[in-house]
């Protein structure tokens, strides 16, 4: 029998798990809270990942939706949003296929929402794992910045200190590993935007800026398997990284335009995006001069032609980043040419 009102909606997207999505779903079998629902939304997967999902039909019945979107998406913000559409649980959850929970995961949080009325339920660290000789590495976590909190703590009111926060790392930007009140979603019009990373950025600053009640927990309960074949890991080619980089900025930007807190407070428009594109910035580092997939001077040219004078009009923030650039490039071919 299907409940009305499942306690939480756990939405997972998936797109060729097969290795994986039996274990995601094993922890949620096992999971302490059981009023629950999940929706799975397959992303036109090619491999056995929907035959595995089937099989659970007869633990989790009507209580677990297998849905399916076309043509694929290449990204999770489409298949969640679909699923957010359907979902039908008081709190939303978001699982990514390859991850699991804690037995506990689930009634932990839904017991901190429901007794502190929380739009938001954050916990501040994740298990992290990995397989290495057929035996699990595992160890807790967190990537975020200062002082932890001991017990369920109310976040301050202050949008401007939480704004403030975010750009000091001190809030985790992941949507998985979160409980959100899925009517404060749905009364905020909070969505995932269309992109392949950093998705989860402009959807947890849309709840920072509009939680009344936005709740730290000390919880370990999301386990975040490490993949080097993982959507996130994926190296790109100078071309689709600036590429994506634009877009990303571009939306951000719009967003953050949109959004009367910013307009009201421009010095933090500014640090938001100046923040974002500091990470960007370590990402190109890490992705095309540490692990050695471009030479150096292929992505200054590419980060010249396409990021920086490309409709220049549209692009000022941007260009003043080129000095930015200019600077990791200098110095990554200084530690190359200097070992």
């Amino acid at each position: 029998m299907i409940k009305e009102i499942p306690a939480v909606s756990v939405i997972v997207p998936l797109f060729n798990a097969e290795a994986y999505i039996g274990e995601c779903l094993t922890s949620l079998a096992g999971q302490t809270l059981q009023d629950f629902e999940i929706i799975v939304v397959d992303d036109c997967s090619t491999d056995g990942s929907r035959a595995v999902v089937e099989n659970f039909f007869a633990h989790f019945g009507d209580n677990l939706k297998l849905m399916m979107i076309s043509p694929n998406s290449g990204c999770a913000a489409i298949p969640r949003n679909f699923a957010m559409a359907e979902a039908r649980g008081k709190y939303v959850y978001f699982l990514d296929a390859d991850d699991l929970l804690t037995e506990n995961a689930l009634a932990e949080l839904y017991e901190v929402a429901e007794s502190s009325n929380a739009d938001v339920v954050h916990p501040e660290k994740c298990i992290t794992f990995f397989f290495e000789g057929g035996q699990i590495c595992a160890e807790s976590v967190s990537f975020q910045e200062g002082e932890f909190v001991m017990r369920p703590t109310l976040e301050t009111f202050d949008f401007g200190e939480r704004m403030a926060g975010f750009v000091n790392k001190r809030y985790m930007w992941w949507a998985c590993n979160k409980l959100f009140r899925r009517q404060f979603l749905r009364d905020n019009r909070i969505a995932f935007p269309a992109l392949k990373k950093f998705e989860d950025f402009i959807f947890v600053i849309k709840c920072l800026l509009s939680a009344r009640n936005y709740v730290r927990v000390p919880f370990v309960s999301y386990c975040y398997r490490l993949r080097e074949d993982s959507l996130s890991h994926q190296s790109q080619d100078a071309v689709s990284f600036s590429q994506d980089a634009i877009k990303l900025f571009r939306v951000l930007d719009e967003f953050i335009r949109g959004e009367q807190f910013f307009r009201d407070n421009p010095q933090y428009r500014y640090r938001l995006l100046d923040f974002f594109m500091q990470e960007q910035l370590k990402t190109i580092a890490d992705a095309f001069f540490g692990k050695g997939n471009s030479e150096p001077a292929a992505v200054f040219e590419c980060f010249n032609e396409r990021f920086f004078s490309a409709n220049p009009e549209d692009n000022a923030a941007l260009t003043a980043y080129l000095f930015v650039a200019a600077n990791v490039l200098k110095n990554r071919l200084e530690v190359r040419d200097n070992p």
